[in-house]
């Protein structure tokens, strides 16, 4: 596929926000391929309780705001002709609303994609709607035969020309769901005891939903308060703490089986990887010498890790995870 095959299609774009990537997808279509895109968040409000009632699947307590929320959309586009419409891993939109928008405009290609698995999203049942579903969990893929597409790192997440002083061995920047403050806390206190310095963030929405975890979720062993943070980390932060890390640590959701935003930042940044996930050793990029898999149970780091030299991959396997190269797949017929 090349780039003017999009060039001038009106697409209409719903998706979670999500840490700034939905624009970054929206950008890349109307600057790279020249594509008219509408963005909807696919949720009806960022307030605290609508997160919460949406993630924890009590939708019934915000169905009134979903639906104002959708037959506003319908309204606004009713006039317009879409060639394509792209549904990235939705949270509220249902079946019922993707017939409506079916009816609405009869002659779009229905593309959807799916960076969180069906065990933790309630959409397995919209997908006979689409004419393109794909998905980054391979095992998703062979359950229900999708298309298979990992994750993307973006143009900001490149190796810098410039070399960058190193200040940290490891860095972790993640959502605090399920163990993952138990194993941060874990490696945290190994590899400082080694004398090895990390890095890290653990962000979560609201202190609601501290209180809430700290008192329902005891088996994941959450921290005091102050060791967490309720404001997400800037992109350029990112970036930056990256940048002066020599490795980066990745620990997968249990029920996720597809590699994380996270891993291709570390791939698009020629950065190592820590990670609890075993199935990236099925990808073609996987190398032990920059990619180390621990065990989620006993999660371990040989701090040797650390010391050798990162190896670089081939500039055709590197440009295949680019966001440019994601999607042109997607959108691929």
């Amino acid at each position: 596929m090349t780039n003017s095959e999009l060039l001038g299609k009106e697409i209409l774009y719903i998706a979670p926000k999500f840490f700034g990537y939905e624009k970054e997808i929206k950008q890349s279509l109307i600057n790279e391929f020249g594509a008219s895109v509408d963005f909807y968040d696919d949720r009806p409000s960022s307030d605290i309780l609508t997160k919460i009632f949406i993630r924890l699947k009590l939708k019934l307590f915000v169905k009134r705001k979903i639906d104002l929320y959708y037959k506003a959309i319908f309204c606004d586009i009713e006039k317009k002709v879409y060639d394509y419409i792209f549904i990235v891993s939705p949270e509220t939109l249902s079946q019922k609303e993707l017939k409506v928008l079916k009816n609405l405009q009869p002659h779009a290609k229905f593309i959807l994609y799916m960076w969180d698995s069906f065990n933790n999203k309630n959409s397995l049942d919209t997908i006979n709607i689409f004419d393109r579903v794909l998905s980054f969990d391979s095992r998703d893929v062979a359950q229900y035969n999708l298309f298979f597409c990992p994750l993307f790192y973006c143009d900001s997440y490149t190796l810098s020309t410039k070399s960058n002083e190193i200040f940290y061995d490891l860095c972790s920047i993640a959502t605090a769901h399920s163990d993952r403050y138990k194993l941060v806390s874990k490696i945290k206190k190994q590899l400082e005891q080694a004398g090895f310095k990390m890095f890290s963030f653990l962000y979560l929405p609201s202190k609601i939903m501290y209180w809430g975890r700290k008192v329902f979720l005891k088996k994941y062993q959450y921290g005091n308060l102050n060791e967490f943070a309720f404001i997400p980390m800037q992109s350029s932060k990112i970036v930056s703490m990256i940048s002066h890390s020599k490795a980066i640590l990745d620990i997968n959701h249990p029920a996720q089986h597809g590699l994380t935003m996270r891993t291709f930042e570390a791939f698009g940044m020629h950065k190592k990887l820590v990670t609890t996930n075993i199935n990236i050793k099925n990808y073609d990029f996987y190398n032990k010498s920059n990619i180390l898999v621990i065990d989620r149970e006993n999660p371990i780091v040989d701090t040797e890790f650390f010391t050798t030299p990162y190896v670089f991959p081939s500039q055709e396997l590197y440009e295949k995870y680019s966001l440019h190269s994601w999607i042109k797949f997607v959108f691929e017929w």
